[in-house]
């Protein structure tokens, strides 16, 4: 598994709650068979979490050895999950919010409760100008909960989702595990990821279980297509729909 959806960095959003725990969280991840780590810090413009990307890198590159000394060997990358912003173009210009491992790809986070008036027009600005939005939980969006036809909208202009995993065992609610569900059988999702937070998150005593009901959904080739094929085309900058994301 390749994971592009984690918040493993410590001391920058409300992830990991300290480095001891980064190291944990990946001890963790090795075990459940994970090879490479995407970061994906919050950025939400006009918040706390607004912590440059050059300290990120730096904390990251602090994991990285420490966790080699350690005798785990997964590989680890940086990125953002950026609350949607009618600047995220000039954010990224700026280099205030990272794609994912410098890639066209870029994880966007949406309200929970309702679509913002300009949400279209920001998606159709960054597929202009080649970048490729990938909609983080989509499945924990109240709107979409009860609007499933919405989705529709999003996969026209060329966005991908990322499910995640913990939905097996209803994390976030019975409604979200439904949307879940729908997504997964209706082979709406592109990616499926951790979003991993802290140590005692429910996925690391239930991933045996959740995996095996996720192959059990969409089977294991589908599975491996979610969490490491297309992921890996997102390290290398690598198309994922062919003519249909340029």
């Amino acid at each position: 598994m390749i994971d592009i959806h984690s918040h493993i960095i410590s001391g920058i959003d409300d992830g990991a709650r300290s480095f001891e725990e980064s190291i944990a969280l990946l001890e963790k991840m090795q075990k459940m068979g994970i090879k490479a780590v995407i970061a994906t810090p919050h950025y939400i413009t006009c918040s706390k979490y607004m912590e440059n990307n050059e300290e990120k890198l730096q904390k990251l590159q602090n994991i990285k050895k420490v966790a080699m000394d350690q005798n785990i060997s997964i590989s680890l990358f940086l990125g953002n999950e950026v609350f949607i912003d009618g600047d995220i173009l000039l954010l990224i210009e700026e280099g205030k919010v990272a794609t994912l491992n410098g890639s066209r790809y870029i994880l966007i986070e949406l309200p929970v409760d309702q679509l913002t008036s300009d949400l279209y027009n920001i998606l159709f600005l960054l597929r202009s100008k080649g970048f490729v939005p990938i909609i983080a939980h989509p499945e924990r969006y109240r709107y979409l909960q009860s609007e499933p036809e919405k989705i529709e909208k999003f996969l026209e202009m060329g966005c991908l989702f990322q499910g995640n995993v913990e939905n097996v065992v209803a994390k976030y609610g019975k409604s979200a595990k439904k949307l879940f569900f729908y997504l997964l059988k209706n082979n709406k999702y592109h990616f499926l990821a951790t979003d991993v937070h802290h140590q005692d998150d429910i996925m690391f005593t239930n991933f045996k279980k959740v995996k095996k009901k996720l192959i059990k959904t969409i089977s294991l080739a589908k599975y491996e297509e979610l969490t490491h094929y297309n992921p890996l085309k997102v390290l290398k900058n690598e198309d994922i729909l062919g003519e249909n994301i340029k």
